[in-house]
């Protein structure tokens, strides 16, 4: 008979529990068996120091303690994805065959988020020129500049490989401006973040960057009513809409200089994993990869970023809907590594710590997604702090007693949060962690806030 087991937050292990694997790799702790009965409250509390859950044998287990048997849900699961490493659940995996491409280069980041953010700043202000004049120009029936397009996407792409949390950090402070070629811009940016992780070479990266920048120009095409209503249409309007992709395409045809491999994109990046998608209803692998991963980071910029901002759905429940369409809407195990790429809680999501400050996630940590780098921007009062602070939680809880977590999201612009806000406070501390050491700074802050 096969082992089951299940999973248990760390707060809620016992004595008497089988422990049958971890959150992480046995062999990054000091445990010299890989499966143990918890015995003492030491055992617990050595748990507890390195776990946010660990996995049980329930057989095992119910030798000594009586335990319910309960399905995790569906938030728990993706949380497990978060905080396992992508070589587990993927490219390595010994367990299932995956369709998603083995690697085919790897990306280290050169530079820090303070410095690549100054960078990055610019080059947004600059491509949201270049798009907000790409569509002017397709509107008006004037060629598009496809050198400009393709040096804007090469400097973003360039940006995002030395360090991809400043440019995503920037989309996700912009999400309030739904205007479609602004959505084009923070697409294309999901985009060459998701190919990054998954280690693809930089021409696709640059292609697909390419790609989803001029995929929506056929929109400006379409009457304002449809655009405005794309959320609501009748099933008439709705035909009429799909048209966008064709319109697109016709239009790049005039111009005849554009490469096939970003044609193909635009063609496909509609189209989804179950059949249901346009204009020509393809499934599975008739999907072309690039296309697929077009499709899922702009149906997740969609869902996340409405034109009606109440129907927007914060980044963690945006996570557990996407989770919710595996083979389905999007590839399963594409939606698996999308997550793990963007964390439960991706850069710019503004995030409720149990310390009851708020702050906003400024860069992921690879350790474990689960506790990133963060900006704090309110005290436990809900009031503007009057120091501006930044903490790395994971830093924090491997080299402190204090165990920092995230218990709450909220979406951009609670408590009166917005893009300047933000932007100055990470200018202060840097200026601030220039002349501190950062270690030092990080554990005494954090002492201070939860005291």
């Amino acid at each position: 008979m096969a082992v089951q087991n299940k999973k248990v937050l760390a707060q809620n292990i016992s004595i008497g529990m089988y422990v049958s694997g971890l959150d992480r790799p046995w062999i990054e702790t000091d445990f010299l068996l890989e499966g143990f009965y918890v015995e003492t409250i030491n055992d617990i509390s050595k748990l507890q120091k390195i776990c946010s859950f660990v996995y049980i044998d329930i057989e095992l287990t119910k030798e000594r303690i009586s335990i319910e048997v309960t399905e995790p849900s569906l938030l728990a699961k993706i949380k497990t994805i978060a905080t396992t490493d992508i070589k587990d659940i993927s490219f390595n995996s010994h367990t299932k065959k995956s369709r998603i491409p083995q690697p085919e280069t790897t990306y280290k980041k050169t530079s820090s988020f303070s410095s690549e953010f100054r960078t990055a700043n610019q080059l947004y202000k600059d491509i949201t020129l270049t798009a907000s004049q790409i569509f002017s120009d397709v509107g008006s029936g004037k060629d598009v500049d496809l050198g400009s397009v393709k040096r804007s996407a090469t400097a973003v792409v360039d940006s995002v490989v030395r360090n991809p949390d400043a440019f995503l950090w920037l989309t996700r402070l912009h999400e309030k401006d739904t205007h479609t070629h602004n959505r084009s811009l923070r697409t294309s940016i999901w985009a060459i973040a998701f190919s990054r992780y998954l280690g693809l070479e930089k021409e696709k990266l640059n292609n697909l960057s390419i790609a989803l920048l001029l995929c929506n120009i056929g929109k400006a095409k379409l009457p304002f009513e449809l655009l405005e209503n794309e959320e609501e249409l009748s099933n008439e309007e709705q035909l009429e809409y799909q048209k966008h992709v064709d319109y697109t395409l016709d239009a790049l045809k005039i111009m005849g200089r554009t490469p096939q491999a970003i044609i193909t994109v635009i063609r496909s990046h509609c189209e989804r994993f179950d059949g249901s998608g346009y204009p020509m209803e393809l499934m599975k692998d008739e999907i072309p990869f690039l296309a697929q991963i077009a499709g899922l980071v702009s149906y997740y910029e969609e869902i996340t970023n409405r034109r009606i901002q109440g129907d927007s759905l914060d980044p963690t429940r945006a996570v557990e809907h996407l989770y919710s369409l595996r083979n389905k809407k999007f590839m399963s195990e594409l939606i698996e590594e999308f997550i793990c790429s963007i964390g439960i809680y991706p850069v710019g999501s503004i995030v409720e710590l149990n310390s009851k400050e708020i702050a906003i996630i400024v860069e992921q940590n690879n350790n474990n997604q689960l506790l990133p780098k963060v900006l704090i921007l309110r005290d436990d009062k809900r009031e503007h702090v009057n120091v501006f602070k930044l903490l790395d939680l994971f830093e924090i809880s491997q080299t402190s007693r204090v165990s920092p977590k995230i218990i709450n999201t909220y979406p951009l612009g609670t408590f009166g949060i917005d893009v300047e806000e933000v932007t100055r406070g990470l200018a202060k501390v840097t200026e601030i962690e220039n002349g501190m050491n950062n270690s030092w700074g990080l554990k005494n802050l954090f002492k201070k806030i939860v005291s």
